[in-house]
């Protein structure tokens, strides 16, 4: 008698554990409340960020045309400077007009994008959730398609056996008439 009355307690009490152990999203939230940097590593862990880095080159066209005109005009005091036998005063003055030159030509900027995959990992859960709902929706609907098909023409065929009765019918109740005409034709 206590044999059986502690083996009955033995199957609530495993009924109670399995159901202390069940870890639902209330749990996990509380969890990840008491420990946040255990948390905030796992999620490191599981969903990286993901870092791209992409590189834009943009030509300005008004300060490439400044660079060509500053380019011409050096160029003949240059030559102005190579045929008057360089004077120091020629000197002083190309430094002033390399110092007025306009500012680079290419401009170069970088986007630095930062993505979460764990934002993306939910994303892709939620579509997968819709995408197997949309295929049990389709499953279903074929199904019934199949059989609405199967009772067509099921039916089809009752609908051409009834009017060959009707037809039938129609000659049965009308032969003496029919018979009456056959003989005045012939």
């Amino acid at each position: 008698m206590f044999y059986s009355h502690s083996f009955n307690m033995g199957k609530y009490l495993v009924f109670l554990l399995l159901l202390a152990s069940c870890a639902n999203p209330k749990k996990l939230h509380k969890m990840m409340d008491k420990l946040p940097v255990a948390s905030a590593k796992e999620c490191s862990t599981r969903f990286p960020i993901k870092e791209t880095i992409d590189t834009l080159v943009v030509s300005d066209s008004v300060i490439l045309q400044a660079y060509q005109d500053e380019y011409g005009r050096l160029n003949l005091v240059i030559d102005s400077l190579l045929n008057a036998g360089c004077d120091t005063l020629y000197i002083e003055k190309i430094k002033e007009v390399i110092k007025t030159l306009p500012a680079k030509t290419n401009t170069k900027i970088v986007v630095k994008t930062q993505k979460s995959t764990a934002e993306l990992q939910v994303v892709k859960d939620s579509c997968d959730a819709l995408f197997k709902g949309i295929m049990s929706i389709n499953e279903n609907n074929s199904i019934t398609i199949n059989n609405l098909t199967n009772k067509n023409s099921k039916l089809r065929g009752q609908n051409t056996w009834l009017w060959i009765v009707v037809i039938l019918m129609a000659i049965w109740m009308n032969r003496k008439r029919i018979l009456s005409l056959l003989k005045v034709i012939v």
